[in-house]
């Protein structure tokens, strides 16, 4: 989120919130993870205009993906951005696959 180039393709679609689950209080009542488990962190969700959760990091299969870094976990990142996409392009998609991709390389 940090990169340029990533932040401007978020920007099409998404208003970023941080919770600091340590430090704001009641922040861990405003969004339930969607196994109603504590999910550990960074666990992340994509709400409507009303603050409805449409899709978490929450992967039926695999559990929470946190930050993608597993073939698995970008192909669940990826169903998550299509089921809300509404100003991403497919190669926007792509894009922010990538730089997980490069990003997992350098660590």
């Amino acid at each position: 989120m940090a990169s340029k180039d990533v932040a401007a393709i978020l920007a099409k679609e998404f208003v970023i919130v941080k919770l600091d689950w340590d430090r704001m209080p009641d922040a861990k009542d405003l969004v339930k993870p969607s196994d109603g488990k504590n999910p550990g962190l960074p666990w992340f969700v994509f709400m409507d205009g009303d603050g409805k959760p449409l899709i978490d990091s929450i992967a039926p299969k695999t559990g929470n993906l946190g930050f993608p870094a597993k073939a698995e976990e970008y192909a669940y990142f990826k169903t998550m951005l299509d089921k809300v996409k509404r100003h991403l392009t497919d190669d926007d998609i792509a894009k922010l696959i990538a730089s997980l991709e490069a990003a997992n390389k350098t660590t």
